[in-house]
């Protein structure tokens, strides 16, 4: 189950990001760490125009969209009747996996002439 959704949470966004060769000077660490949320970060700044304000906004609601991906997983142990007592330890970390994601993109960087954010 962990690796599944290691899969789905980190390494189909790491490999999108390598293929679309999109390495990022604002973001480099975080943007291997969590890929996932990185992606969420670019989608941000797309929809709302690059304005700094309402990218802040988007990120802190969004471990609400990320937390969702917690429903396949439990989903996935119900499917094969698997008891949620002896996967708790992988569902807590992939909870604060997820958590830990959303709040690391709530400090965006300064603005400025080398920084593409407003």
């Amino acid at each position: 189950m962990l690796n599944g959704c290691t899969t789905l949470i980190w390494l189909i966004p790491a490999v999108g990001i390598i293929k679309t060769h999109k390495i990022d000077d604002r973001f480099f660490i975080r943007q291997w760490l969590f890929p996932l949320q990185y992606w969420l970060q670019v989608l941000f700044e797309k929809m709302s125009g690059n304005r700094r304000i309402v990218v802040r906004i988007l990120q802190i609601l969004s471990p609400l969209v990320t937390f969702y991906l917690l429903i396949p997983s439990a989903l996935f142990l119900k499917l094969f009747n698997e008891s949620f007592t002896k996967h708790y330890a992988a569902l807590f970390f992939l909870m604060y996996y997820l958590l830990f994601a959303a709040v690391a993109y709530w400090f965006q960087p300064r603005s400025g002439k080398v920084y593409r954010t407003k």
